[in-house]
């Protein structure tokens, strides 16, 4: 009967080691990450506004069976952001837009977009997608970016 023993003990991690410790820290990311959105309750209020207020065009829309236009106004003498609703007036064939809602955002939170208008069709449906991007003005590097389909 032949016994191998070793004698050395071997270095390095085994392959399910190495795979149990990026479990690990993976779930610590994950639990952790929303913490740092958490810690601004005017950021979380903001992203909650904005949210609300899309479902709003969408309800609009389907109701009355007409486009809704979402934008993000800023107001630069007070320095602050909101969202307004409105549904485009087709009989006087102008530019005046008939505000239905309009949605102030916090201060301390700054949303920018790359589109002047998100425009919902009469079923509540985007017609392009846009992103949305909130930056806190109180908690560095703190940001978040919300697209609307």
């Amino acid at each position: 009967m032949i016994i191998l023993m070793r004698t050395e003990k071997e270095k390095g991690l085994t392959a399910i080691e190495l795979l149990i410790a990026i479990s690990i820290l993976a779930l610590i990311i994950i639990f952790t990450a929303p913490m740092i959105t958490r810690s601004n309750p005017e950021f979380e209020e903001a992203i909650k506004i904005t949210e609300s207020s899309v479902e709003q065009a969408r309800k609009t829309a389907r109701y009355y069976k007409t486009d809704v236009l979402m934008r993000l106004e800023t107001d630069r003498q007070m320095n602050l952001q909101s969202i307004t609703l409105s549904i485009p007036d087709m009989q006087k064939n102008n530019a005046l837009n008939e505000v239905k809602e309009a949605f102030p955002l916090p201060a301390g939170v700054h949303v920018s977009s790359e589109a002047e208008t998100i425009q919902f069709n009469h079923q509540g449906e985007v017609k392009n997608p846009a992103n949305l991007l909130f930056e806190s003005e109180l908690v560095e590097n703190a940001s978040l970016q919300l697209v609307i389909r």
